[in-house]
């Protein structure tokens, strides 16, 4: 397969001008033949992905205001811009322990830190496209839905030893799994653990007997990836929600904590890590999960209203709340897309009129003027219950449950 440069369509993602620049440059010194487009922004750089497909993405880290690489990543592959077929590699000058650890759970192609030759460039982009060009009529059959015919083509090239064995069998696996086909996921990684103990494979199985209901084999198996690749954070991500579905919220909590510590840039894994220590009562974790969780999640616009509710209830506990006060502006201001802001903005005016008296009659006049528009969703009826229930409000909490379907 011809592993040339050539005619390969480069998007390039840097904010200083001088680097896109010289990338520009270096890739037409190493024979790209078409010009590469550029983008000085995540805003750029997000409307070059939907409009077209490339190649070859460079991307820059740390990117100033907005997103920063890893999100463009993890965003692009979600949205299908990025696909199996596409080298994605991520430039940097900075190589702080956060930031490397969030770039490589995205798993970009290489991780290259600046400044950069041009032999280092060539070599990283030759040995990704060894890698992922193989897998072009893969992407084309995954773009049309049909991951079947994927599967049938990642056996053909198994047989014919096209492509890299152990990115096939892993994608295979991926493939099973969504399919819910467990007996072909139980397959692939023991081909795989036959020959070395793999964390994604490990983890993978502990995914199957999960979704068996297999839930002391799926522990033991995350537990196992664990001790295979320690850096392995999607074994983390399993385990705690295995933990949980066995009723042990708090050594969920704690290995999410864990994981955290290891790569704290996943909104999820910090989404969840604040919901299990709301669950068992440990605020100031809670409070630090949620704030992370809204810091993570305003660039990419994925922050939600009731994620500011949950910080806003994490500061009340700990006795912050003027602090309370600011995080529920901050949420007016930045979640304004959010068709429940309204309803999350009102429980929080009233968790904190529980303990700040003077807003008290204000907040009330504002629920009943709301409830006469509009009926709330099912989850923020309970929890208006719950709330006017601590703000000795028997009569309106009584008349809301009422409310209540059967």
């Amino acid at each position: 397969m011809d592993i040339t440069l050539g005619r390969k369509a480069v998007l390039i993602i840097d904010d200083f001008q001088n680097m896109r620049a010289q990338l520009v440059q270096m890739l037409g010194s190493l024979g790209v033949e078409r010009k590469p487009d550029v983008a000085a922004s995540a805003e750029e750089a997000l409307e070059h992905l939907r409009s077209r497909r490339y190649d070859i993405v460079l991307c820059d880290y740390n990117l100033g205001e907005g997103m920063h690489g890893q999100q463009i990543l993890d965003l692009a592959r979600r949205e299908g811009w990025v696909d199996v077929a596409t080298v994605f590699i991520m430039v940097t000058a900075e190589n702080s322990t956060e930031m490397v650890m969030g770039a490589l759970e995205s798993g970009p192609d290489a991780y290259l830190a600046k400044p950069i030759s041009k032999e280092l460039l060539h070599a990283r982009l030759l040995k990704a496209l060894r890698r992922r060009m193989p897998m072009l009529p893969v992407a084309r059959v995954l773009r049309q839905g049909d991951t079947g015919q994927a599967l049938q083509l990642l056996d053909t090239m198994l047989s014919a030893g096209r492509g890299e064995r152990a990115d096939i069998l892993r994608l295979k696996a991926e493939l099973a799994l969504d399919m819910g086909a467990l007996d072909l996921v139980q397959e692939v990684c023991e081909i795989v653990i036959k020959e070395r103990p793999v964390a994604w494979a490990i983890t993978s199985l502990g995914q199957a007997a999960m979704e068996r209901g297999e839930l002391p084999r799926a522990e033991t198996l995350f537990r196992q990836a664990i001790v295979v690749t320690p850096y392995f954070m999607a074994a983390y991500d399993h385990l705690a929600a295995v933990l949980e579905l066995r009723g042990r919220s708090r050594e969920a909590m704690e290995i999410l904590e864990e994981a955290v510590g290891r790569s704290s840039r996943s909104l999820p894994r910090q989404r969840r890590l604040g919901w299990l220590a709301m669950q068992v009562r440990e605020w100031d974790l809670a409070r630090c999960a949620w704030r992370q969780v809204i810091e993570l999640g305003k660039p990419t616009q994925t922050v939600r209203a009731e994620d500011f509710f949950n910080l806003v209830c994490a500061l009340m506990e700990m006795g912050e709340s003027a602090k309370a006060a600011q995080v529920l502006e901050d949420m007016r201001q930045s979640v304004t897309a959010d068709p429940l802001v309204r309803w999350w903005s009102m429980l929080g005016r009233l968790r904190i009129a529980v303990v700040n008296h003077g807003d008290r009659e204000a907040a009330l006049d504002a629920l009943d003027a709301l409830m006469l528009k509009a009926i709330p969703p099912i989850d923020i009826h309970r929890q208006l219950i719950e709330v006017l229930e601590g703000l000795g409000e028997v009569t309106r909490a009584e008349l809301l449950r009422q409310q209540l379907p059967d």
